[in-house]
């Protein structure tokens, strides 16, 4: 700051982090770079410095040639606590096969039909449905639009597809006929495998999905579909591991990333099986391999078409060797009686569940006394969700963790620690993975306490989005970080913690919803004259989307009306169930982009 006589008293911070990684040059590097942004260097007067800062001035001006190759630097990077994991060059199928120590182990159960799959079965299945693949015509690189719930039958037809090299683009089942056949085009699939009810829907968009040519249904039979109970009695003759660059896409989810309509992410299997050496590292939680007389159980209800239930739930229980009990939906009373059925011993769920297994009477702390695990992810948990369940459960021994990742990163990149977590933070990098928070306006990376949109490095980061250059331009950047839109902020221990959103995005129970979607259908209305969707908050959603609607003039419309015309064309979570609000004008910046933050004040 300016001095009384004209000099200049040069004020610096010091950052001291108790893990020791920012050094001596680090911190004059920093230092420089702030001192330097407020003053010509060259031209400082020390008039009315003390000695300390006058030997400070000294080192940071010879650090002025390390400092000038940083621009800006990146001393506030957070590592793992946990170092690098190795990531074999192996396929996702040949990870997974690979460590079957049981083979007669149950793998799979279905929650409602009771179909069951050992270990054994598994793999015998996941060969004949590849080879059919091949026999049909598919080849490595091709796409596989997969539109089926959860079910035993769901890895079968993941690792089958992937073992032989062909791409797997997953869907939501309950996504309507026009918003499924949109993922398919966009995927460039070449065949489809979908749950009956589904396919016949699909069946009216089949001439809008032209490079389709093999159309798969699971569950009945329809004219002009292939039973996939006949493809699995396929002989497995052709069946072969593809030999694939472990770089090639082999995922292909679709996800809004940080604004806009979905996007192709491409993930490979590098991708994948680095996650799952990730998750799998021993000083990540309490998960035990499977032995003769022990087996971890595994509760799916989270969608494998979302990267959270097929990472997490899905492929690394099968590494586990655990028994995964499936759910192809949420249903409060099935949840409520699987959940007392079955001892399970790890629980993967979402903000939402873990409300409701709180507020449910009939909910017992006995059905829980195999639990070791509780882990939360895809939405904010919140300290007052994580306390009440710690407090129902009456288990003081329960690891609850929560955790932090998007599509893009295949998964999760940081959880709560085994000890030492807190509540309300999504814990600490995974294995192999860097972290930094940036300031939003200049990206330079900040010190503990200060809040910025998070960045992301490591072997788990997708290679990009299909056929999207710019987007996948803007998400990453050319020193490999990707930017989250998240703004988050972490402590001297080096938790962090999630505070707000850049991105335009709304969740709903983890589901994403892009406003950009549902604002073009409700100015495809013809009584409608603008339109903009934000997310209101609601306890049992996380979010819920609400429309701000123009109307135009001499118009009646009303909101029952336009509620009812966006149900008939999205999906349930993304119906405006938080309501529709009339209003003269949408409140926009100069260059007409909708200033969502007014709204949301309002």
């Amino acid at each position: 700051k300016r001095g009384e006589s004209g000099g200049c008293v040069n004020v610096f911070y010091f950052y001291s982090l108790s893990n020791g990684q920012i050094n001596r040059n680090q911190t004059l590097k920093r230092l420089y770079f702030e001192a330097n942004s407020v003053f010509n260097m060259a031209t400082i007067r020390i008039n009315y410095a003390n000695k300390i800062c006058t030997r400070l001035l000294t080192h940071l001006k010879r650090a002025q040639s390390i400092a000038s190759s940083v621009s800006p630097p990146d001393e506030f990077i957070v590592k793992s606590p946990h170092g690098d994991c190795h990531v074999p060059d192996v396929t996702i199928p040949s990870y997974i096969f690979s460590n079957i120590r049981y083979p007669e182990k149950i793998a799979l159960e279905c929650g409602i039909t009771g179909q069951k799959f050992t270990y054994k079965e598994l793999y015998e299945l996941s060969k004949k449905f590849g080879s059919a693949l091949l026999r049909m015509g598919l080849r490595k690189g091709d796409v596989l639009a997969v539109i089926i719930p959860n079910s035993p039958l769901f890895p079968v037809v993941f690792l089958g597809a992937a073992a032989v090299g062909v791409t797997v683009s997953p869907a939501n089942p309950i996504y309507t006929p026009e918003e499924l056949s949109r993922q398919v085009i966009l995927s460039n699939a070449k065949a489809v495998v979908s749950f009956a009810p589904v396919a016949k829907g699909l069946n009216l968009q089949k001439e809008n999905m032209k490079t389709v040519f093999r159309f798969i249904a699971v569950g009945g039979s329809l004219e002009g579909w292939i039973n996939l109970e006949d493809l699995l009695k396929d002989d497995g003759s052709l069946y072969k591991e593809a030999e694939v660059n472990l770089d090639d896409t082999i995922l292909l989810p679709f996800s809004s990333g940080t604004t806009g309509l979905p996007k192709g992410v491409c993930l490979t299997h590098r991708n994948v099986v680095a996650s799952l050496c990730q998750l799998q590292f021993p000083t990540m939680g309490l998960l035990k391999q499977s032995t003769d007389v022990f087996q971890e159980r595994f509760l799916a209800v989270l969608p494998f078409f979302h990267i959270y239930g097929l990472a997490i739930v899905l492929l690394s229980s099968l590494w586990y060797g655990g028994k995964i009990v499936t759910l192809p939906r949420f249903e409060p009373e099935l949840f409520l009686k699987t959940v007392a059925s079955q001892n399970f011993s790890i629980m993967q769920l979402v903000p939402p569940i873990l409300n409701f297994l709180t507020n449910r009477p009939e909910v017992k702390s006995q059905w829980f006394n195999n639990l070791h695990t509780a882990v939360s992810g895809a939405a904010p948990l919140g300290s007052a969700i994580a306390s009440t369940f710690l407090e129902k459960l009456n288990k003081p021994d329960l690891l609850l963790q929560e955790g932090y990742g998007l599509t893009e990163t295949t998964s999760v990149i940081s959880v709560s620690p085994v000890k030492g977590g807190k509540i309300g933070s999504c814990g600490m990098p995974f294995p192999s993975t860097e972290v930094k928070v940036i300031d939003i306006e200049n990206g330079i990376s900040l010190p503990p306490g200060q809040r910025g949109e998070l960045c992301v490095r490591g072997p788990q980061i997708m290679k990009g989005y299909l056929t999207n250059p710019e987007a996948t331009k803007e998400t990453i950047d050319e020193n490999g970080w990707l930017h989250t839109g998240d703004i988050a902020m972490y402590d001297d221990t080096m938790q962090f913690y999630i505070v707000d959103r850049l991105k335009e995005l709304i969740k709903v129970k983890g589901l994403q919803v892009a406003p950009n979607e549902l604002e073009d259908l409700l100015r495809s209305h013809p009584a409608v004259l603008d339109a903009a969707v934000i997310g209101v908050p609601d306890d049992r959603s996380g979010e819920l989307p609400r429309g701000y609607i123009v109307k135009k003039p001499g118009s009646d419309l009303d909101e029952s009306q336009l509620c009812q015309f966006i149900a008939e064309k999205v999906s349930s979570h993304k119906q405006l169930a938080g309501g529709v609000v009339f209003m003269e004008a949408i409140p926009k910046s100069p260059t007409g982009k909708i200033l969502r933050r007014l709204l949301k004040q309002s």
